[in-house]
């Protein structure tokens, strides 16, 4: 069977990489190549915001790595490689690559707690371990998925050599996958580790100033929108009604495709046993997730419905429509954004955790999953982001600072 090319993978496999990507690439396989002559473990920690390029280098590097697995002169020479994410949509892109590379297959690619028990079972252990999406690894037992240890990143470090491991704190959305750096440097305190930084923001096209906003807005903090002659052609816009922004949206997916409506948990209405997301006179249903070949963002279908942190996290799209749910509400005392936890549909994310007992930090992580959530969903887009609220005094409010 030949290896073809796939669309699904243009995000994550590129070779146009910044002197930053190539230079973290270059320390990171210093760091391997010298771990492994090591009798004990080690991790590599890449940390950076979203669209900051961390698939990319991983992506990068695990098909480096794999190279050179039967090159005699390499060092990565019959090494035995995995690549895991938890997360079933990228899991897809991720097995897709191999359709396209001749030294990897889709088997390399496996959920976390797939690759855990298989390895307990074989009593094996791995050489080098690349882990997207390390923020998304369990952090508490999970025996519906069969993954009864405490935590997962613990496990894979137990069992590879070498791990190199993704993390975004502001990418944690549950309390079953908690993460904070406090936790990361007890899970890593006993192994030696090294933590590798990227800081330039390459998925938005946009100017600094609207970077600035955006981050700000993810964390509830509200800002004037910067002038249009500010903004290096980005199309950043608040709408009155989620039925405008949607018909601007649809033309914009016409000129350039990959323009998709995305919100988050809080809308109650349901039709014809289907979730759907009503505003005004917007209303469509929510993404579902289904095993296609093509990947949610890239089905033409799509358009018509409102994709979700599980369906787009991870990937890139032109211009996002983000429709605030009920659940983000304007703080008038303190003119930002607030989360009401009572207004949290999908009660999942909220389950108890072993690592959040305080009632201070636990009312902080219902803010923070919801506003991670809203930094995961505002930053997919290239070239524009458009917002409407739910609520209507935050929708009121932003309107005011678009002015």
């Amino acid at each position: 069977m030949s290896k073809e090319y796939d669309k699904n993978l243009e995000a994550f496999d590129r070779s146009d990489l910044s002197s930053e990507q190539e230079e973290v690439i270059h320390n990171l396989k210093e760091y391997i190549t010298s771990s492994l002559k090591s009798n004990q473990h080690h991790v590599a920690i890449i940390e950076g915001a979203a669209g900051t390029g961390k698939s990319v280098i991983l992506t990068k590097l695990f098909k480096e790595v794999r190279d050179g697995k039967l090159d005699p002169k390499s060092p990565y020479y019959r090494l035995k490689t995995a690549f895991t994410v938890n997360h079933p949509e990228l899991l897809k892109v991720y097995q897709d690559m191999g359709a396209k590379y001749s030294n990897i297959y889709k088997k390399d690619y496996q959920r976390p707690t797939s690759i855990i028990n298989s390895l307990d079972k074989k009593k094996e252990e791995l050489d080098v371990l690349f882990v997207d999406e390390g923020h998304l690894l369990l952090t508490k037992p999970e025996p519906y998925i069969k993954f009864k240890q405490n935590n997962q990143l613990t496990e894979l470090i137990r069992l590879a050599k070498v791990v190199v491991v993704v993390f975004d704190f502001a990418q944690v959305i549950q309390s079953k996958m908690f993460w904070n750096q406090k936790l990361l440097d007890e899970v890593v305190k006993d192994v030696p580790h090294k933590t590798f930084h990227l800081d330039f923001q390459y998925r938005m096209k946009a100017s600094p100033q609207v970077k600035a906003w955006i981050d700000d807005f993810a964390k509830g903090i509200l800002r004037p929108l910067p002038p249009k002659s500010e903004r290096n052609g980005y199309d950043l816009e608040i709408f009155h009604r989620a039925a405008d922004l949607f018909a601007k949206l649809k033309q914009v997916d016409k000129k350039m495709g990959m323009a998709r409506v995305v919100s988050t948990t809080g809308f109650h209405h349901d039709e014809d046993g289907k979730h759907h997301v009503v505003m005004d006179d917007f209303d469509q249903p929510w993404d579902e997730y289904d095993p296609q070949e093509l990947v949610w963002a890239k089905r033409p279908e799509s358009i018509n419905e409102v994709g979700s942190i599980y369906t787009v996290q991870g990937f890139d799209l032109n211009l996002v429509g983000l429709l605030l749910s009920p659940a983000f509400e304007y703080d008038a005392e303190h003119d930002r954004i607030w989360v009401n936890p009572d207004k949290v549909i999908h009660r999942e994310i909220y389950k108890k955790s072993p690592h959040l007992t305080d009632p201070k930090a636990i009312a902080k992580a219902k803010q923070d999953f919801m506003l991670n959530a809203l930094n995961i969903l505002a930053k997919r887009g290239h070239y524009g982001l458009y917002i409407a609220a739910a609520d209507p005094a935050l929708n009121k409010r932003l309107l005011e600072l678009a002015k």
